[in-house]
């Protein structure tokens, strides 16, 4: 459906589809509930604009995440996406204390470091403290 979705100019008519055929599915006396699905939910309706719905989702459905990493990664990406930049930098500063650990370091997480210095210099202190954040030629060229 997200395909077909992608192709047509009437995309939000595809997604309230989709949501209401999610929404049906659920209450089948057969269905089980499964991480697939679960994604599948919370991108709706994050391409619905209803942040707050998938949090709260997550937030029911938290069984499903066991990677810490991988729930707040999904919990940053909504909170960017419903442009609050405080909650945002929280769960990024979050999931980089835990990548401080051993136990749980990972390689990868590079990007995440890159895009938590970004929100603070160009989203958070040019709001709160009216900073204008003037990058030189080696960051526009990165």
């Amino acid at each position: 459906m997200f395909l077909i979705s992608l192709n047509l100019k009437f995309e939000t008519k595809i997604l309230d589809i989709a949501y209401l055929l999610l929404l049906k599915l659920m209450k089948e006396p057969l269905f089980v509930l499964d991480k697939k699905f679960v994604l599948l939910y919370i991108k709706i309706l994050s391409k619905q604009s209803k942040f707050r719905e998938a949090l709260d989702f997550i937030e029911l459905k938290s069984e499903f995440f066991t990677d810490k990493i991988e729930r707040q990664s999904i919990e940053a990406n909504l909170y960017m996406k419903s442009k609050n930049p405080v909650l945002t930098i929280n769960v990024y500063f979050n999931m980089l204390r835990i990548n401080s650990h051993v136990a749980h370091y990972q390689e990868a997480m590079w990007d995440t470091y890159k895009t938590c210095i970004r929100l603070v210099l160009n989203d958070f202190l040019p709001q709160v403290k009216k900073l204008e954040y003037k990058p030189n030629i080696d960051y526009t060229l990165t």
